[in-house]
């Protein structure tokens, strides 16, 4: 029986988890244990058991005898987020630059050149994945799971601008492809100015977005 309820939390926990991250679950939006049980054909207990998880993660908040809603995004956090990355990669990169597997750096530039900008998780899922894997090059475990869990807050917060039609998508296969011949080059100089200057940009959208929604 243990067993069982672990498979169902587990079950529970990851189904959520897509759903707020792909925005099937807004920011904001309020949610009910009782409609969750049905919308996964399980008990309360593990849908409760998700939850708490869940909350441990930032992604939903729990207001006793009051309610339950999906987390939003805030000025601050997203800011930070934001001045992290400026911090990490770069440094990441530029100390561990010839750490980097050419082949895979060319095949990441196939596939930013072949991306379908219009499909918004495969264009933001692989965004995420390319800043994720330039900082394993450091092969620090800890670095890699704390860089990860500020992606997955990148990721759902570009979905979410996409779903409200604030995001903006220019070439972004320009970008990441000079980032790219930069790390190939091994110029340490060229390195830093493109990972800040991406980075810069899609800081100015991801305010402007805020800003919108804050004055709806």
């Amino acid at each position: 029986m243990a067993e069982k309820t672990v498979s169902l939390t587990e079950k529970a926990y990851e189904v959520l988890k897509e759903r707020i991250q792909d925005c099937e679950y807004m920011p904001g939006q309020p949610l009910s244990e009782k409609g969750l049980c049905e919308a996964l054909g399980c008990g309360r207990t593990p849908v409760r058991e998700a939850l708490l998880a869940l909350r441990g993660e930032g992604l939903v908040e729990i207001f006793p005898r009051k309610g339950i809603r999906v987390a939003g995004f805030t000025h601050e956090r997203i800011s930070e987020i934001y001045q992290i990355r400026k911090l990490i990669e770069p440094a990441v990169c530029v100390k561990y630059m010839l750490r980097f597997d050419k082949a895979a750096l060319l095949a990441y530039d196939r596939r930013f050149q072949a991306a379908d900008r219009s499909d918004d998780r495969m264009y933001y899922r692989l965004d995420t994945e390319f800043h994720r894997w330039l900082v394993t090059v450091a092969g620090n475990g800890t670095l890699d799971a704390f860089f990860a869990g500020l992606m997955e807050v990148q990721y759902r917060f570009g979905v979410y601008s996409a779903r409200i039609g604030t995001a903006e998508k220019r070439d972004y296969y320009t970008e990441h492809h000079e980032i790219i011949e930069a790390l190939l080059a091994e110029d340490a100089a060229r390195i830093e100015r493109a990972l800040v200057s991406h980075t810069n940009y899609s800081e100015v959208i991801a305010l402007k977005t805020l800003e919108a929604v804050h004055a709806l």
